[in-house]
């Protein structure tokens, strides 16, 4: 049976072959139907022409292939619209004051901040009352107070320039050593937050950069270096991302200084700059704060754009 239906499609593309050769194999041909007339299998491949099969409408074929493209982009446009959508809500939510106000606790110590400092938020404009524009992200601070040799002060900290701290509070001991030998710790994860504070005179200033631990309003010194233009500038540039630049000496690895050098740094920030425990907590807070406004408002823009 396998080898009949071998020599059926041989017949049938025979007969499909061109005109040219047609002629030549007619003979061959008859003398096949005559002997296979009566074959079960064969007969119907001899006798029937293989059927013709029309070619597709391009314009139909145009319209299918474009109909499902639409229809797929506009469903992922919807769906992403609704999750964002979904999730600005969850946000807004679950915050503990309406959008632009800050929460209580943190109101009450912008409140007390404000006395000794100008904050200013986003990289353009340089005075008080609300000169700074474009996005909260990085936010600037001034002294209202020089320092006591004169200097002009400064802080200056992005909400997304942070790290996970783990902390370690070691648990008391059991009573009963017997029962429980090993001493238990909990970890507690709060968000570190670095920040620059500058000191500038005579068109040079002093960049310290530091890092508030949390809302406690521990800090810690980890680097210092020096460069040109005054607290203005140097804030503005560095709340635009530019950072030190490269081709410049950096300062000194801070943790090799002597630990009395070290110390002094320290005392001075807290000192003679008065970046104290408020004032550390507050930086902390608030970069917790311009982060969760600017990540609501970056929802809102995509699904503006997107959906």
């Amino acid at each position: 049976m396998i080898r009949s239906h071998l020599l059926a499609r041989r017949i049938a593309t025979s007969m499909a072959a061109p005109t040219s050769s047609i002629s030549a194999s007619s003979s061959a041909i008859d003398v096949i139907s005559r002997k296979y007339v009566h074959h079960p299998v064969l007969s119907s491949a001899i006798t029937s022409p293989p059927p013709l099969v029309a070619a597709p409408s391009i314009t139909a074929a145009n319209s299918l292939n474009s109909l499902p493209l639409r229809s797929f982009s506009s469903s992922s446009a919807r769906k992403l619209g609704s999750i964002l959508s979904r999730e600005i809500a969850e946000e807004t939510e679950a915050s503990y004051s309406s959008p632009g106000e800050l929460p209580p606790e943190l109101a009450e110590l912008h409140s007390a901040i404000s006395q000794d400092w100008t904050i200013l938020e986003g990289i353009t404009g340089m005075g008080g009352g609300g000169g700074g524009t474009g996005s909260g992200a990085s936010v600037r601070m001034f002294k209202k107070e020089g320092g006591s040799n004169g200097a002009k002060i400064g802080i200056v900290f992005h909400c997304q320039d942070t790290e996970e701290d783990s902390l370690f509070n070691e648990n008391e001991l059991y009573e009963d050593q017997a029962a429980d030998e090993e001493e238990q710790e909990d970890e507690e994860e709060t968000t570190a937050v670095r920040f620059g504070v500058t000191v500038s005179k005579g068109g040079k200033t002093v960049v310290m950069q530091c890092r508030s631990n949390g809302e406690e309003g521990d800090l810690s010194v980890e680097s210092v270096a020096v460069r040109d233009g005054d607290t203005e500038s140097v804030l503005l540039a560095l709340a635009g991302g530019e950072g030190l630049h490269a081709s410049l000496y950096q300062g000194p690895e801070f943790t090799e200084l002597a630990d009395d050098l070290q110390e002094a740094f320290q005392t001075y920030v807290e000192k003679e700059c008065g970046i104290d425990g408020d004032v550390a907590a507050f930086i902390a807070m608030y970069a917790d704060y311009r982060e969760q406004e600017e990540y609501v408002d970056w929802m809102k823009t995509a699904v503006g754009v997107l959906a």
